[in-house]
């Protein structure tokens, strides 16, 4: 079995309330509250509104990070979330992610990244 530095996990949420992901401060409430949920470390928060509408930011998170990228004319918000913590669940703040956004349909990917045998090549 292979050891990885990180796992990464991305996650599409798909039918969001256009009007809660386009607010940056809902956003960075929603964001950080969500690493309190899965036991995160918040380092510091950057959060951008775009205009005339999109948010895009980060959490820095002492495990590594969650990004977050919306599109609230497609009601669509995309997650990334890596972890160097491999004993992080995440599945709850996922799904309390999906009810904050009001998605309807969410999907999820998970893969490992740094392989350690590969660094050693």
């Amino acid at each position: 079995m292979e050891k990885s530095l990180g796992q990464q996990t991305t996650i599409d949420y798909y039918d969001c309330d256009p009007e809660i992901i386009n607010k940056a401060a809902t956003i960075k409430g929603i964001l950080e509250k969500a690493a309190n949920i899965m036991n995160l470390t918040i380092v510091n928060t950057t959060i951008h509104e775009f205009s005339p509408i999109g948010v895009s930011g980060v959490v820095v998170i002492k495990e590594s990070h969650i990004a977050i990228h919306t599109w609230p004319e497609h009601k669509y918000v995309a997650l990334d979330f890596f972890t160097c913590n491999h004993t992080s669940d995440l599945k709850e703040g996922i799904l309390w992610l999906k009810e904050q956004f009001k998605a309807k349909r969410i999907e999820e990917q998970s893969s490992n990244r740094g392989y350690l045998e590969k660094m050693k090549a």
